[in-house]
Formats: structure tokens, C-alpha cells, sequence
């Protein structure tokens, strides 16, 4: 899933610095693609750099804020919008929402208070994402009805834009016929059920080794035992076609026969075509085994296995978005949600939903929880469902890939935390004989505050305030045992105002009082 990106419109440039460095160091998915310092700028900047979302001033030079969203509107209307202002007017507070702003910062503002609005930015932006995606997936599943049908010469829109719709998908691309070896399905004796799990887990496979290779192509589900596949000219090379075909072997023990059926094919000739190839292949790759029933049952396989691909998607973009804004307990009742529809679902569906939710685990790990691990075939589970298991069998494997897929989130989770434990007491290092807030060390590594103490203490074992309280009198200890300076002017130095309570709270640790203690250790040497 892509990281939303923001347009900062504002024209003071260290204010505009600490937005920009508050985003580089945020875990919320963000990405600042461009900087302007005034509305006349950033206008010119929108076309370019393509925001998700624009953070911009209210009171800027030639053009402010106001008149820059008015404009922004026309063009883009549901670009998100989030308004800064330095004054608590409710003239402004007004024309924001007037504007359709999603919110509106007062300045000065802290970075807690920024993450807190970004927050309900990520929300929005990912809800949106997931409409387009379900668009998309809309459209492809409509152009992948049309052009199945044009291959098997079926009705279908012979509209002027549709046919055109086609010659323009066609344009500069090569068709590839992708047919299973009947002989390897005979011997199996798949049902439909059963046929239905091998397309999908063989359609995944193939985009898998596809998209791992920097391939933008598109396989298609034309007969229960065959695909095409449409892609640029002179992509799909040898090591490809191997590729697949070992993977087709090794996961589902399946032959795959792969023949070139041409390039720059018209709508027009595609059945032709296909009927061509289409024997060629079947005399390479044993006895026909495609009924009449089965090619008119065909359209319903497209169209199931198209859903199910665009479930394995939204999937995703639910499991990203959960880890990204740091909801565990949504990310936990989202999985407890989708074993409990598995349970409730036939045992042919239930083995492709496990399937779905499989790969869509191992594309969030692969995207965000372990990238460094990426191969071609990352997102496709070494041991998939089986045609014979039971439902039992098959809920128990589905479990165990959420647990595993837990387990590492856990992982990385306690990693990543670790690493804000670690920023975390290095800032209280550097600061400790300053006030040294809790909110201000949160604010820092861009937690909030109430989170921040629950982790702390769970990373450390002390609380925010005793840790920061033992690094001070241990800082004491060290000026005590190696100067001579005053007993005033050590607590002043580790950042304690009074005296007598730097000396009843360096009592409590120590068991003696400064005095007591620089003697005793003059005593000892």
C-alpha cells in the first residue's frame, strides 16, 4: 500500500522545516512530496507532485490560505485539507469548514497535537484508498468479462467503445496461452470445488512471479484449465516461462504448457485466435478435458476468481492501515473476525477465504514487517490447503497463519518499540537537567503521552519519573565523587531548583546524604 503524500503551504521556513522533519521521523505512512511558501505556489505545485493531502497556512503573502483552498476546490474537490492558523478566530475556524477542511490546527502547536490530526488524516486516507481499489477492481473485473468473451466468441457488448475499449488494451501487447496439463488434473479428479482452489492459487502464483520480475501483465481465466496472459512485447522470456512452470509443478504438481498466441491482436480476431492455440495446445498437453458445461460455467469462475483477488486486496489494505496507525486491538479483531467467517463457511469456500487471508498475511509481512525477506514468491504459502482436507483441517492451517503471522507482528512491534525506547531515554540523556516533561519526551518520539508511560515502564521497568529521577542522582553521584563543586550547584546542574528536595530525594536512593556520601568516598580514598 503507498504512503499518503502532503503538500506543506506555509511561509515560515522553520515551521515548515518541523513539519517536514515531524513527517520524515512519523510511523504514520506519510511522505512529503513538496513545499510551498505561499497559495499562488502551491497551485502551481499540485499538478506535479500529486498530494494526498495539503497542510497549508491560513495568513501567507501573495496568496493566503483561504483564497488557495477556494481555488483547490474547484480542481480537486475531495483532496484532503487540513488548515493552520495562528489565530483562535471563528471568522477562519469558519471558512475552514466552509471549505470542507478535515480540520484545522491552532498555532503554536505541538507535535503531539499534529499527530493527533494525522491520525484522522490516515483514516480518511485509507478509507479512500479502498474505494479506489474496489473501483479498480470493479473495472478489471468488466474488462476481463469482455475480453473472456471476445475470446471464446460469447455475447457481449459489441458497443463501438467497448470493441475500442479492447483494441486499446490489446495495443502493443503479446497473448500467451497458459494450459494445464490434463493428463496431471485427470489423475487427480478434481471437482468444480476443487478446480475453483487450483485457479486461484495458480492465478497468484503466476502474477506473484510476474510482479516479482517487473512485469505489468494481466492473466485471465478463460476455461477452467487454461489462461491467457497479456503482456508487453518480448517480456515473458525463457526464464520466465520456466519459472512458472516450476512453480506450477512444485506447488500444485501441475504441468503447465505455456505457447505464444501472437502480438497486436485486434478484438476482432481474438476468438480466431484463441480457437487456434487453443488445439495446439490441448495436442501438447494431453486429452481435452473441457465439457461444454464446464466453458459455460467458465464466466461465474471469472468472475469468483476476479472477487477473490480483490479480497486478497482489501485484505491488505485493512491489515496495512491497522499496523500504520498502531491499532493492535482493530488488527486483532479484524483477524478474530475473519476466522470466525471462516468457521461459517462452506468447506469449498472456506478453503479458498483461508487462501485469500493467507496471502494477504504474507503481503503485509512482505510490505511492512519483515521487507528485508522479499522474494518472487513471497506473498504464496509454502503449504496451501489441500483438496481432501476437512473443514477441521482447514481452520486449524488458517490459525496457524494468523498466529505466525502474530507472532512476527509481535516481533516487530517489540522492535520497533525498542527503538523509541531507545530514542526515548537518549533524549532524557541529553536533557535530564532540564524539566524533562513525560509529554515532552513523547512528543519527541511522536507517541502519546498515556501510551508512552505504559510503554516505557513495560520496556524499562521503572516509570518515566523514577528512571528520570536515577539518572539524575546517579549524575549526582559522579559530580560528588570527582569535584568540589557546592551541593547547591549539583542540583542545580541536574536540573533541581531546590536544594533540600535534591537532597531528600538523593537520601531516598542512596540511603545518606550528599555530604555523607562525598565524605564517605573522600573516607574510602
Amino acid at each position: 500500500m503507498p504512503k499518503g503524500k502532503v503538500l506543506i503551504v506555509e511561509d515560515q521556513p522553520n515551521f515548515r522545516m518541523g513539519l517536514r522533519k515531524m513527517f520524515e521521523d512519523g510511523q504514520q505512512g506519510w511522505t512529503v512530496v513538496g513545499e510551498a511558501s505561499n497559495g499562488q505556489d502551491a497551485l502551481a505545485l499540485i499538478e506535479q507532485v500529486q498530494p494526498d493531502l495539503v497542510l497549508t497556512d491560513i495568513r501567507m503573502p501573495i496568496m493566503d490560505g483561504i483564497e488557495f483552498v477556494g481555488h483547490l476546490r474547484q480542481s480537486h474537490p475531495d483532496l484532503l485539507v487540513i488548515i493552520l492558523t495562528g489565530y483562535k478566530n471563528f471568522e477562519y475556524a469558519q471558512a475552514a469548514v466552509r471549505l470542507g477542511a478535515l480540520d484545522l490546527l491552532i498555532k503554536p502547536c505541538t507535535e503531539q497535537d499534529v499527530q493527533q490530526v494525522m491520525s484522522k488524516a490516515s483514516e480518511r486516507f485509507y478509507e479512500k484508498y479502498s474505494k479506489q481499489q474496489q473501483q479498480l477492481g470493479q473495472q478489471r473485473q468488466q474488462q476481463d468479462q469482455e475480453l473472456r468473451s471476445a475470446l471464446l466468441n460469447l455475447p457481449y457488448t459489441h458497443s463501438a467503445d467497448a470493441e475500442k475499449s479492447l483494441d486499446s488494451m490489446l495495443s502493443n501487447k503479446e497473448l500467451w496461452l497458459l494450459q494445464m496439463n490434463n493428463e496431471d488434473l485427470a489423475s487427480k479428479n478434481y471437482s468444480i470445488s476443487d478446480m475453483r482452489l487450483i485457479q486461484f492459487a495458480l492465478s497468484n502464483i503466476v502474477e506473484e512471479l510476474l510482479k516479482g520480475s517487473g512485469l505489468d501483465a494481466r492473466l485471465l481465466l478463460v476455461e477452467h484449465d487454461r489462461f491467457v496472459l497479456v503482456s508487453e512485447h518480448h517480456t515473458v522470456n525463457a526464464a520466465i516461462q520456466e519459472a512458472v512452470q516450476q512453480a506450477s509443478w512444485e506447488y500444485l504438481k501441475i504441468q503447465l504448457n505455456i505457447h505464444p498466441m501472437g502480438a497486436d491482436v485486434s478484438a476482432k480476431q481474438l476468438a480466431a485466435r484463441y480457437v487456434q492455440f487453443k488445439e495446439a495446445a490441448l495436442s501438447s498437453g494431453g486429452a481435452p478435458g473441457t465439457s461444454g458445461s464446464e466453458t459455460g460455467n467458465g464466466s461465474s469462475m471469472t468472475m469468483t476468481l476476479s472477487l477473490n483477488q480483490s479480497k486478497v486486496n482489501e485484505l491488505e489494505v485493512q491489515l496495512m492501515s491497522a499496523i500504520l496507525m498502531n491499532q493492535e486491538e482493530s488488527l486483532q479483531q479484524l483477524l478474530d473476525r475473519l476466522l470466525i467467517e471462516l468457521s461459517n463457511a462452506t468447506l469449498a469456500d472456506m478453503k479458498i477465504q483461508a487462501l485469500s487471508l493467507s496471502i494477504a498475511l504474507l503481503g503485509t509481512i512482505q510490505k511492512q514487517l519483515a521487507p528485508e525477506e522479499q522474494t518472487s514468491l513471497a506473498r504464496i504459502p509454502g503449504d496451501m490447503p489441500q483438496t481432501h482436507w476437512t473443514a477441521k483441517e482447514v481452520y486449524h492451517w488458517a490459525s496457524e497463519q494468523v498466529a505466525n503471522f502474530l507472532l512476527l507482528f509481535n516481533n516487530w512491534q517489540a522492535s520497533k518499540n525498542d527503538n523509541l525506547i531507545e530514542r526515548a531515554v537518549k533524549y532524557i540523556e541529553e536533557h535530564y537537567n532540564e524539566e524533562c516533561r513525560l509529554t515532552d519526551v513523547a512528543s519527541h518520539i511522536h507517541l502519546n503521552a498515556s501510551y508512552f508511560s505504559v510503554l516505557f515502564k513495560k520496556s524499562t521497568g521503572e516509570s518515566f519519573t523514577r528512571f528520570v529521577t536515577r539518572i539524575r542522582m546517579d549524575k549526582a553521584a559522579i559530580l560528588l565523587r570527582n569535584t568540589d563543586m557546592k551541593i547547591f550547584e549539583i542540583a542545580c546542574a541536574i536540573g533541581f531548583d531546590e536544594p533540600n528536595y535534591f537532597t531528600n530525594v538523593f537520601k531516598q536512593q542512596y540511603l545518606m546524604s550528599p555530604k555523607e556520601y562525598r565524605n564517605g568516598r573522600l573516607a574510602l580514598g
